[in-house]
């Protein structure tokens, strides 16, 4: 481009006319985003609202009678959980579902999990056993979750597979709830499996402004939570790793997560992978009562943690992740910029954003008083996605002591 036609551009009434037009694309996204969060929060499911079989009615108006309770195998991962399985592997005792078994393979752990998450299973009231994971190596070509998940679904013998982290705390309902918004037919479309997205438990103030950039807000102003298991988009499938129920034939017939590769976003691969496989999405259902997730204990862990997915999260290219941190940059941060230009839409761009934030805020229970530390959580987003691209650049990542060769989703 010549110096002239740079010049051009950018002075005079074609500068003005520039900024205006960007100002008004901000505009118009954040109006997109604020619509779609408002969908999101009025009609997505909750795991609290589960049908109930003896409500639903058939086409023909029949009540349609409550199901035989499947057996469900909730298949638990773990390496190095010692403190988690201590303080959350109680909690699963604790549920009413039945007929249930559950299963915890240990992943090479140094720490004694796999002695403590005997111990506490000995008390169970329901068939629960321990049982050692075959060794990873990067030869296999799976990340080291998806290797230790395509081994517990071996040993299950459930109708319905549900995978949970060790870092969950569930209530004693959350099981029966996963299996009735998962058996119960609601309408014509049913679903390959079901997906919690629930309340993130925070130790510190930077981790609690930075899960809803990567947990929340990205789900809120892009996906149709309410019906995206129906589209066969491979874009608009997700689940949510730390809990994901499944029927057993959708899980192997689409080969489970020995198909999955050494992604590091694993539970979004499974999503797509199912609906190619199978026809039928996986729905996910908003569990902010019934399941509490803790992935990190410290700010450090939680840095570590993100940075080695967020280029997948973003699609997997790092130089389209580069664009959309940029992109969401000047659109989230137009009310502030945008006052120098056009104070007028800036301020409509203000309300609309506040709006995404404080109806995120409500809809996951987060401090409405994190919205007002809106440019300062962007920033800690911008940090966690300059580590995630050094990874992606790098070729690899590291987790949980194991160092594997980076790929896309």
């Amino acid at each position: 481009m010549s110096m002239s036609m740079f010049s051009w551009m950018t002075t005079g009434p074609n500068m003005v006319a520039a900024t205006d037009a960007l100002c008004w694309l901000c505009l118009t996204v954040l109006a997109g985003a604020s619509a779609m969060t408002l969908f999101n929060w009025r009609f997505a499911a909750r795991m609290e609202q589960c049908p109930s079989a003896a409500r639903v009615h058939a086409d023909d108006g029949a009540v349609i009678q409550p199901l035989v309770q499947p057996l469900v195998s909730l298949l638990i991962p773990v390496r190095n959980e010692a403190e988690n399985l201590r303080s959350k592997l109680t909690t699963i005792l604790q549920s009413t579902y039945r007929p249930l078994e559950v299963i915890i393979l240990d992943d090479e752990s140094t720490d004694g999990s796999h002695h403590i998450a005997g111990s506490i299973l000995a008390g169970a009231a329901f068939p629960a056993r321990v049982v050692r994971g075959s060794p990873w190596s990067p030869s296999s070509g799976l990340s080291g979750k998806a290797h230790a998940c395509a081994q517990l679904a071996d040993h299950a013998r459930g109708e319905i597979l549900i995978f949970c982290d060790a870092d969950v705390i569930s209530s004693s309902l959350a099981i029966q709830r996963t299996v009735d918004w998962l058996t119960v037919p609601t309408g014509r479309h049913r679903t390959a499996g079901v997906t919690a997205l629930p309340f993130q438990s925070c130790t510190g103030w930077r981790e609690r402004l930075l899960i809803p950039w990567i947990m929340h807000l990205p789900l809120m102003i892009s996906v149709p939570l309410f019906c995206s298991w129906r589209m066969p988009v491979d874009s608009l499938q997700m689940a949510n790793g730390q809990w994901i129920a499944l029927f057993a034939c959708d899980y192997f017939a689409s080969g489970g997560h020995r198909k999955l590769g050494a992604t590091p976003l694993e539970d979004v691969a499974l999503a797509r992978l199912v609906r190619r496989a199978t026809g039928r999405g996986i729905r996910p259902v908003l569990a902010i009562q019934d399941i509490n997730a803790a992935m990190y204990q410290d700010w450090q862990g939680m840095l570590a943690g993100f940075s080695k997915n967020l280029v997948a999260i973003g699609g997997g290219n790092p130089w389209y992740f580069i664009f959309l941190l940029f992109l969401m940059n000047v659109i989230f941060l137009f009310p502030l910029w945008g006052w120098l230009v056009r104070p007028d839409l800036a301020a409509v761009g203000l309300a609309l954003c506040a709006l995404i934030r404080c109806v995120t805020a409500v809809s996951f229970k987060l401090p409405l008083r994190d919205v007002l530390l809106h440019p300062v959580s962007l920033m800690l987003l911008n940090l966690a996605g300059w580590k995630s691209l050094r990874r992606a650049f790098g070729g690899s990542y590291e987790w949980k002591e194991r160092v594997m060769e980076w790929s896309s989703t």
